[in-house]
């Protein structure tokens, strides 16, 4: 367990080192302020504690930057999301809308072709023989 801590507190001083981050847990655990006859320096607390300060404004700062990041990839991608659904939309619509076109032209198509044969049909017809069919052949 003790190693498992060791590699943590060393990645995060490894981490802090790039963000620009003075002191890391391990420092402020270890920090040892010298000790007066009446107890600590003022102006050591005082310092050690300005640092403090400085590293928290500076998290605060990387975090809210960060969120801010998160927050407008989230909106971006809503964005994407919407109009990509549109987008979706749109084309089913129109493959709707090209389908019943096909479907109708069939239709009309079929249509004529049964006009076509009807009028074969009635010139195949001979006037006063009562058949209705008439074999050409």
């Amino acid at each position: 367990m003790e190693e498992q801590y060791r590699r943590q507190l060393e990645e995060q001083k490894r981490l802090f080192k790039q963000l620009g981050i003075k002191l890391d847990a391990l420092q402020i655990h270890e920090k040892d302020f010298p000790v007066k006859m009446r107890g600590y320096t003022k102006e050591d607390v005082d310092a050690f504690l300005d640092d403090i300060i400085l590293d928290y404004e500076r998290f605060y700062q990387v975090i809210s930057d960060l969120l801010d990041k998160y927050n407008a990839l989230q909106r971006r991608q809503g964005y994407d999301l919407e109009k990509k659904d549109a987008e979706i939309a749109r084309l089913m619509e129109k493959a709707k809308v090209q389908d019943y076109l096909v479907d109708r032209r069939i239709v009309e198509e079929a249509v004529q072709e049964m006009e076509r044969t009807l009028q074969a049909a009635k010139r195949r017809i001979r006037p006063g023989t009562g058949d209705s069919y008439s074999d050409p052949y």
